[in-house]
């Protein structure tokens, strides 16, 4: 329903509806349409890190970013709607400020993101905020991929070079 119309536009009558239960029924749940949406929010980042079963700890930083970065493209471009809920609900102001405690995959990635900058031109620069960068060209990269499935390798590839150049500052 979020994907379809939006959380704002999205009522919770049409939510319940959605769901097969009576609009009441939905409340006995959550507490509020915003503790839906946070409750959703954490259940999508919860599903991600139970996606990284495999996760190669013991791997060099850049399969360990590779190994994320593919996962989290992969996982986008298999359910485009959830990129477009994640994207909606980031940037609806709505979400607890506990929501965004870091998960297993943003430890992971504040962990390699601190070893690539090591010693680099960003060793300085707000570890949060290149994760965050890092998140943002993969979303690019499906974008892009998603208006040009033939490109899709290509793409992905020079996606997560720009990635891996840029955290180094190269």
């Amino acid at each position: 329903m979020f994907a379809e119309r939006g959380n704002l536009s999205a009522p919770t009558s049409a939510i319940s509806k959605a769901a097969g239960v009576a609009e009441g029924t939905l409340f006995t749940y959550f507490k509020s349409k915003d503790d839906l949406i946070n409750q959703l929010y954490r259940h999508l980042r919860t599903r991600f890190d139970n996606a990284l079963v495999d996760y190669p700890h013991q791997a060099d930083a850049r399969t360990r970013l590779r190994y994320v970065w593919d996962r989290y493209t992969d996982r986008h471009l298999a359910q485009p709607e959830l990129l477009t809920v994640l994207v909606q609900l980031r940037s609806s102001g709505r979400l607890f400020r506990e929501n965004e405690a870091p998960t297993v995959a943003i430890m992971e990635m504040l962990s390699v993101t601190r070893e690539v900058v090591q010693g680099g031109k960003f060793q300085n620069a707000p570890l949060e905020l290149m994760v965050l960068m890092v998140r943002g060209q993969c979303e690019t990269t499906v974008g892009y991929i998603q208006a040009h499935p033939e490109e899709e390798a290509i793409s992905r590839e020079l996606g997560f070079e720009v990635i891996w150049n840029g955290l180094q500052g190269r």
